[in-house]
């Protein structure tokens, strides 16, 4: 059964990816066929300035990504899922070929995601299901700027490319954590640099208090996930702790509310009205816990992407423990 469902995973995935590949056009060609509507049109030249200035100030993968576009039809690429024992804030790892062990496990189709999804449920696990507008090959394939990918602002449009160029210039094995965060803050410091140069200085005023919610946001998430970690090594009964893992969520949102009053934007109230479990939390602490390190370490540097980029690639040589030490404590001379 579990070879069966491996090779049905796998299936799967070689016909998504096929899906993609085959509904790539160069978007050069589409821009001189005169065929694109408006926005389309201005929202493919966006791609190329910003694939412009992720090779020429960023230092990105100087490669054929995003150079083409690709429409499938439908608002997510992916659907990703997040599951936890019920008291737990560990991520279940699933192992994949050439990619390694991975925090999450990704669906082409929303029915086969939301039908694992519910396995996982009767099997008392907390789950957590999202949809994903885009993903990196890691230089396997070109990857095309998809549909999915301009559903929202430049801003966010940025923010993806910048995301997944930097999984193709630097990617470590199972270490989902250090992955996602490391290419999170490549997308951080692209986007302020690309607005610190709009003329529109209202845009970077807009996205630092857009990152200092985040912030806030973060620093909540942290906060939880550490009271709820103390409950969970507690001993206490299952009814008990079930009983108090609902009221720490129940808090969670409550002071998030109070946090969040006066936002103008409030950008994370959909995430708690759809209700809160440990995979939920966990997804969020994936992509977001050693942001902030890898933004001080950033600073340390005298902002210097070269010397960066030189430093997470010799730290890609540590082991796992020791990544995380040298990230926690953000030193910039160390030894593996």
């Amino acid at each position: 059964m579990s070879g069966c469902a491996s090779v049905d995973y796998y299936a799967q995935s070689i016909q998504g990816q096929f899906e993609v590949i085959q509904k790539r056009q160069h978007i050069n060609t589409l821009l001189s066929s005169g065929n694109p509507p408006t926005r389309l049109r201005t929202e493919l030249e966006t791609v190329l300035e910003l694939r412009r200035f992720s090779i020429n100030q960023l230092g990105l993968p100087n490669n054929n990504s995003y150079l083409s576009y690709a429409d499938l039809e439908r608002d997510y690429v992916i659907w990703n899922i997040f599951a936890t024992e019920e008291f737990s804030l560990s991520p279940v790892k699933w192992c994949y070929l050439i990619v390694g062990c991975l925090d999450y496990r990704g669906y082409f189709s929303e029915s086969d995601a939301r039908q694992h999804t519910s396995k996982l449920k009767e099997q008392g696990h907390d789950v957590y299901l999202g949809g994903v507008s885009a993903y990196s090959t890691l230089g396997w394939f070109d990857d095309p700027v998809l549909n999915t990918m301009l559903r929202w602002d430049d801003v966010q449009l940025a923010t993806v490319m910048f995301h997944e160029l930097a999984h193709q210039q630097l990617y470590i094995k199972d270490d989902t954590e250090f992955n996602e965060a490391y290419a999170e803050t490549v997308a951080i410091i692209g986007v302020t640099k690309w607005l610190e140069q709009s003329p529109d200085k209202n845009l970077l005023i807009d996205y630092e208090q857009s990152q200092t919610q985040e912030k806030q946001f973060i620093i909540l998430v942290l906060k939880y996930k550490a009271l709820l970690s103390e409950l969970y090594r507690s001993g206490t009964n299952k009814v008990q702790m079930r009983k108090e893992k609902e009221t720490l969520f129940r808090q969670m949102t409550n002071e998030y509310n109070t946090l969040s009053r006066h936002w103008e934007k409030d950008h994370y109230s959909q995430w708690f009205a759809t209700g809160l479990n440990n995979a939920k939390l966990a997804a969020i602490v994936t992509y977001r816990q050693y942001t902030s390190s890898f933004l001080g370490i950033f600073n340390k540097l005298d902002k210097d992407l070269n010397r960066f980029y030189s430093l997470m690639k010799s730290l890609s040589l540590c082991k796992q423990m020791k990544r995380k030490e040298i990230l926690i404590t953000q030193q910039i001379k160390f030894e593996c």
